[in-house]
């Protein structure tokens, strides 16, 4: 199915003018410099073709002659390769294996090509009489050294291995290669077809190996079957293989849009046919922050709002399509996550469904999340990063668990439960950093309305809310609050040294609390300025009590996040009002 799916992609993109999908028998590739020679064979410069990218100098991705899958023995590419094969020098300091790697590049372009050509004949003149230490001797030796290298003929646009001649010679050559075996494809359910038994390399997985890695790969004995070595166990055709590798290193790409990393995992999604979802998908798990007026263009703040409109519309339960009209939610939308696992790439996570279920999922995600925000500043639509953050010891990305990143999208994009481990992750760096942070409150809204029994919520401050774990967060608050203003300044407030026990052990803690915010309401009587408020927290304080019985010798998980809803809401409504008052 992932296959298939990805062999639709690639055939869908391949009739899409200007898609850049290379076409059978060529692979995207990153090129550094282009020799230029002269028809004679001379080296007449070296091209820079490297983009900006910032400060920083990126490849050219470009299409050229497939690329071999190398590992660790020595094949040549067809007409550009690395310095080590071009040259005979390399950045490794092994002149023995790159006095080989060029020997191969030499006998493979012999092989198949001829002087008939004046860009063939240039190139192997130029092979011949060793011209590639006059290379070595330029200035920019360093930045050359080590990367992808093309030839193009001087004075004459276009590169050597587009020219005719040399396609028509890389044709010959893979035709030459014959075929191993015959059988029906897997994928393409076409019979008699030539099988790979090498599949391409895949590239742009986070931490996978940069070479490249395989998600069909069969490289021990203990691997085959019936008599069948390598990939010849999972029969696919050489076309097959090609076009959903190449499909899934066209959405690996840097700056492919259709891709997004969470943990450990990458994560590129794709639709059967044509959908501008497919354009920004990724900022619905990762949202653009609103770009200040200063800073944004037009096209760019155009942008940010068509996509926070998008999320406003699927969160308030309406149709994506009531939205942007054009939107198909019929649509068959594929999600694809990998993770590097040495020279293969593990399968984290597939989802086949219809895209407006899939919109309608995560709509239920930030519906869950809504709390009141501490500050205008914070994202309405808090990103998952950010979120993932707040379980972190010292809010590190570096720190994050992966099996809880994998968790969390996993809840997000199939709308099932969120990871049990979330609850107490959070709880403890509540009780580790003593701060209810706005992500927090909204991580324990979620999981309290998704993971309980609970139906409700607030999304702010509820005055009707009789719960016992929520009035005693709000009482916490409001105690808190009363000792801020007693004493300004203070170094360390009740929530410093009791916000945990509070939530945890509210019976061994209130009392003692209570009787020390008594001292402060008094304290804060005898204050002309103040003694209005003292007497305002002090009905405050006796309106929650009057909610509850008693205090709990102890509290579930759950009903401490209900405590630090509470205690949140409390809190953010006293900065709502000072804001108001003043």
């Amino acid at each position: 199915m992932i296959l298939q799916a990805l062999n639709g992609y690639y055939e869908r993109m391949l009739d899409t003018p200007d898609s850049g999908m290379p076409s059978f028998g060529t692979s995207l590739e990153n090129i550094s410099f282009a020799l230029v020679l002269g028809e004679d064979g001379t080296l007449r410069g070296v091209e820079d073709l490297r983009e900006a990218d910032g400060k920083k100098l990126r490849p050219r991705k470009m299409p050229v002659p497939a690329a071999e899958k190398k590992a660790s023995g020595i094949k040549a590419n067809f007409l550009w390769d690395a310095t080590g094969y071009v040259l005979g020098r390399d950045d490794k300091g092994k002149q023995d294996r790159a006095d080989r790697c060029h020997s191969a590049f030499i006998e493979l372009l012999k092989s198949y090509c001829d002087d008939s050509d004046p860009g063939l004949k240039a190139v192997l003149t130029f092979l011949a009489e060793g011209k590639g230490l006059e290379v070595e001797a330029r200035g920019d030796w360093a930045e050359i050294c080590g990367s992808n290298v093309v030839f193009r003929l001087d004075g004459v646009p276009g590169f050597i291995h587009d020219r005719p001649a040399a396609r028509k010679a890389w044709e010959a050559c893979l035709a030459s290669r014959g075929v191993e075996d015959l059988g029906q494809c897997l994928v393409s359910g076409l019979e008699q077809q030539p099988i790979a038994r090498l599949h391409p390399s895949i590239k742009g997985v986070r931490d996978a190996q940069s070479s490249g890695a395989s998600i069909v790969s069969f490289n021990l004995s203990a691997f085959g079957s019936y008599g069948k070595e390598q990939s010849f166990n999972a029969p696919i055709s050489q076309k097959s293989a090609f076009a959903y590798t190449t499909a899934l290193n066209a959405l690996l790409t840097r700056d492919s849009c259709q891709k997004v990393v969470i943990g450990d995992a990458t994560y590129v999604f794709w639709a059967a046919c044509r959908n501008p979802v497919e354009a920004f998908f990724a900022d619905f798990i990762d949202p653009p922050a609103e770009a200040s007026e200063s800073s944004a263009t037009q096209d760019d703040q155009q942008t940010t709002d068509e996509i926070r409109g998008l999320l406003k519309a699927i969160r308030d339960g309406r149709k994506a399509t009531d939205f942007l009209p054009e939107l198909d939610e019929n649509v068959q939308f594929y999600i694809l996550g990998l993770a590097p696992n040495a020279a293969r790439l593990s399968i984290r996570f597939w989802e086949a469904n219809r895209l407006g279920t899939l919109l309608k999922r995560v709509g239920k995600h930030y519906e869950q999340l809504n709390i009141v925000r501490q500050f205008d500043s914070e994202p309405e639509f808090p990103p998952l990063w950010r979120l993932l953050c707040q379980t972190a010891t010292l809010g590190k990305a570096e720190n994050v668990s992966p099996v809880l990143a994998g968790a969390m999208a996993r809840a997000i994009l199939t709308g099932t439960p969120y990871p049990q481990n979330l609850l107490p992750v959070v709880l403890e760096r509540i009780r580790a950093e003593h701060n209810v942070t706005y992500f927090r409150a909204a991580l324990l809204k979620a999981y309290l309305l998704r993971n309980t029994q609970m139906e409700e919520v607030p999304v702010s401050l509820d005055l009707n809310r009789t719960d016992r774990s929520y009035l005693l967060g709000r009482l916490f608050a409001v105690l808190e609050k009363a000792q801020e203003e007693a004493i300004p300044g203070t170094n360390a407030t009740i929530k410093d040294r009791y916000l945990a026990a509070a939530a945890a052990t509210p019976g061994q803690v209130f009392h003692m609390l209570l009787k020390n915010s008594a001292n402060h309401i008094s304290k804060l009587k005898k204050d002309p300025e103040k003694k209005g408020r003292a007497f305002h927290y002090d009905l405050m304080t006796q309106d929650i009590i009057a909610g509850f019985s008693d205090y709990p010798k102890t509290m579930k998980a759950e009903e401490q996040g209900l405590f630090m809803i509470g205690y949140y809401h409390q809190r953010k409504d006293f900065y709502t009002k000072k804001t108001q008052e003043g």
